[in-house]
């Protein structure tokens, strides 16, 4: 199942609650073209009953990086899955797609195959270092980034493989290896803390080399806890910080990495946005907010004006529109920051700036990346992958994803 599918999923019981709500008090329909602040309200989640599975959250976290990420990498982000489907160039060991450059590529990734097997990493690492050194590091540097569930069964032979490549090096930010810990198997987190901590060579010149870091899951739900308090930052940086709740959460983590995006905002969703199918422009939208969860929509190619709506709550945010085709078909978006958004029909509104030949960064007076987070947060930032990240380092971005079958596990977190 993909990341719209799971989206889609998750909106349609929600809708069924919706309707039994509307049915019971007003005799309505949430089918019903008449837009309400109500419709707009996050689902509710309950971590602890209906817990996401491993791969859900490492998937909705790939997702926002990925849309982060897939900006600065001019070639598009390396995304490989271990084990592999035996259906591709990597047989049983690991399945590879090249030069994604756009979250509607991850759909073919995950429904694809579901996570099942062992948990053999050396496959996936031996492609990712053979092509990374094969291209290079005279233009631009290399930042992988893994997610994996547990200790790899082929753990020491990973190790060699990752001395071997720190030997190689010249220095150390050529070439970065960050893993993420899904979840809470105790082997796989003593695993990362010691590549983390012991893997450590030194250079031909004497200098020290050490190209690998880990993030705990622990470290994970202690940011996404400051998220929930309302700290932030925006741009690419604001980007992976709403990501690191995927991993966290689930399909839960989109609704709070909403509310963290919109937070940026100080009016509103008023603006002109253009609407973009696959790589081009089919209109320009004016859209106006009301300042009480209502949106009207206007500039369709098609005659007249549709609307949409938005709410917040504890548990996060939603915001919905209606398009002039099918005004019975409610259409959920993804912030991905302050001045886009990606919805489920595989359009994205990015908004146009006062000046069209001027980018954002010019009117906020801000770098790229956004403001410097502090506190659990902030650590997470300084990690070597999401450093040159949210530093806006043009980067070969390659992202590895654990697809055994220790992800298919349910996780409710520490």
């Amino acid at each position: 199942m993909g990341f719209r599918s799971l989206l889609k999923k998750v909106e349609a019981e929600a809708t069924k609650e919706l309707e039994k709500y509307l049915d019971a008090s007003t005799g309505a329909s949430a089918g019903s073209t008449t837009t309400t602040k109500s419709d707009a309200k996050p689902p509710k989640f309950d971590s602890k009953t209906n817990p996401p599975t491993r791969w859900e959250k490492a998937v909705f976290s790939m997702n926002g990086i990925l849309a982060q990420v897939s900006q600065i990498d001019p070639d598009g982000v390396d995304v490989v899955c271990f084990p592999g489907s035996d259906g591709g160039e990597g047989g049983t060991g690991y399945d590879i797609y090249r030069n994604v450059k756009d979250t509607k590529g991850l759909e073919e990734l995950v429904t694809a195959h579901e996570p099942k097997g062992d948990c053999k990493m050396g496959d996936a690492m031996d492609v990712v270092l053979k092509e990374a050194f094969d291209r290079g590091f005279e233009e631009r540097p290399c930042s992988v980034l893994v997610f994996t569930a547990g200790r790899p069964s082929d753990h020491e032979a990973i190790s060699k493989k990752l001395e071997d490549a720190a030997s190689k090096v010249q220095k150390d930010s050529d070439l970065t290896i960050t893993f993420v810990q899904v979840g809470d198997d105790e082997w796989a987190e003593n695993y990362l803390k010691q590549l983390d901590t012991e893997l450590t060579t030194t250079s031909a010149d004497g200098e020290l080399i050490d190209i690998v870091d880990s993030i705990k899951d622990e470290d994970i739900q202690k940011a996404v806890d400051e998220m929930k308090g309302g700290k932030g930052s925006s741009g690419i940086t604001g980007g992976l910080v709403g990501a690191f709740a995927g991993a966290a959460l689930g399909v839960g983590g989109v609704y709070l990495a909403n509310k963290i995006s919109k937070d940026k905002r100080t009016k509103g969703w008023n603006g002109r946005w253009k609407c973009i199918y696959e790589g081009d422009e089919m209109c320009v939208l004016d859209v106006k907010d009301d300042g009480e969860g209502n949106l009207e929509i206007s500039g369709w190619d098609e005659d007249g004006t549709t609307f949409g709506s938005y709410a917040e709550d504890e548990d996060g945010f939603n915001i919905q529109h209606r398009q002039p085709a099918n005004e019975n078909e409610m259409i959920a978006g993804t912030i991905v920051d302050e001045h886009t958004i990606e919805w489920d029909d595989d359009t994205r509104w990015e908004e146009v700036p006062p000046e069209n030949n001027m980018g954002w960064g010019a009117y906020t007076g801000a770098a790229v990346g956004g403001a410097v987070a502090a506190g659990a947060t902030g650590c997470l930032l300084e990690k070597k992958f999401f450093n040159k990240a949210s530093n806006n380092v043009k980067s070969d971005y390659v992202i590895v994803l654990d697809r055994s079958g220790m992800m298919a596990v349910p996780d409710t977190g520490k």
